[in-house]
């Protein structure tokens, strides 16, 4: 029984996020492509983040919380919805960010600052897993929080926990009666989602797994080992639904995670990535990010390529945000489109 709705809430986002037919794109793919406008959520800079703060921050209302603490990278989506939830919950945001922020403030970072958020920054040394690191400072902080008075909360990196990722069952129910009022009720659906800490790709899943629709869904990692990401979705995505009040589990063989469209590592911009972004404004008007969206796409512009949606009746590409990020690497994204050009 699904007991969702018995969970702590609070309204941020605006819902239903727009389901928008992508006729260009759907041209060059050679399957229709619909993308699941996440980034429309109508929260800060937009973005995925919404669903999943809803829930945490919803007990943390209930919970009496007066300080908001997480982490990520300084440029992080999640922190700046984090920081932008918060204020609009009349909470205190923390970041503690991993990474050296520079001199001038761009992207996510600026948007940061103009929400007052206090700010930590960690570089870990080498031979130390960062994480690690950043979980024991996030602790201090909320010590020292505690002491001066405020009652804190830590929400971890992406925000990827059971509570959070229930707000993407919910967001497949959604998508499915998006996909219903299009007569696409009956057919098989490719859902293409970027993965970082796994946490939406593993509320996916779990929805994908209690409704009555035939849904692929294809994580694109964006960093990490694949093996570890994809313990880590079946084990969140089984977690989320126990929270939920379902009793099945998700297995690791379910789990379905492209990596080769990470580049050298995290953050960093891919040429493939670059034809992406470019390719998606240029087609349709839409914006993606060197870090997240771009990689999703560019493996979704693959597999059009390759044949490989010729199986599928439809394709939804999910935009989990991260529109700031174009005005922190602009030039590298700049400098692409000028070696294509020459």
């Amino acid at each position: 029984m699904n007991v969702i709705g018995s969970l702590p809430r609070v309204r941020l986002g605006a819902w239903p996020t727009p389901l928008q037919p992508a006729e260009q794109l759907s041209l060059q793919l050679g399957c229709p492509l619909y993308i699941k406008r996440e980034d429309m959520s109508g929260l800060g800079g937009g973005g995925n983040k919404a669903r999943k703060l809803e829930f945490q921050l919803g007990k943390a209302v209930t919970d009496g919380i007066t300080h908001v603490i997480t982490t990520g990278a300084v440029q992080s989506n999640h922190a700046h919805l984090t920081a932008a939830a918060s204020r609009k919950l009349g909470l205190k945001p923390h970041l503690v960010l991993s990474g050296i922020p520079g001199t001038e403030k761009h992207g996510n970072l600026f948007l940061d600052h103009l929400l007052e958020s206090e700010f930590t920054f960690v570089t870990p040394p080498a031979g130390r897993p960062p994480l690690e690191m950043v979980n024991e400072v996030m602790a201090e902080v909320a010590s020292q929080i505690t002491n001066k008075g405020g009652k804190p909360c830590i929400i971890p990196e992406g925000g990827t926990d059971p509570l959070g990722t229930v707000g993407y069952i919910l967001a497949v129910e959604e998508l499915v009666q998006q996909l219903d009022s299009l007569g696409l009720n009956k057919k098989r659906i490719l859902i293409v989602v970027a993965t970082g800490t796994c946490g939406t790709h593993a509320g996916l899943v779990a929805g994908a797994s209690v409704v009555s629709h035939s849904l692929d869904i294809l994580g694109v990692s964006v960093s990490g080992k694949t093996p570890v990401k994809i313990e880590k979705t079946a084990k969140v995505a089984t977690e989320t639904l126990r929270l939920a009040g379902y009793r099945h589990e998700v297995l690791s063989d379910g789990i379905w995670i492209e990596d080769r469209f990470i580049g050298s590592g995290y953050g960093e911009v891919t040429e493939e990535c670059c034809h992406a972004i470019y390719t998606a404004a240029a087609t349709e008007g839409i914006f993606l990010d060197p870090v997240y969206t771009g990689k999703a796409m560019a493996a979704l512009l693959h597999m059009g390529q390759t044949g490989q949606l010729i199986q599928y009746d439809a394709a939804v590409f999910v935009h989990t945000g991260g529109f700031p990020l174009l005005f922190h690497y602009d030039s590298a994204i700049t400098s692409y489109n000028k070696m294509k050009v020459r």
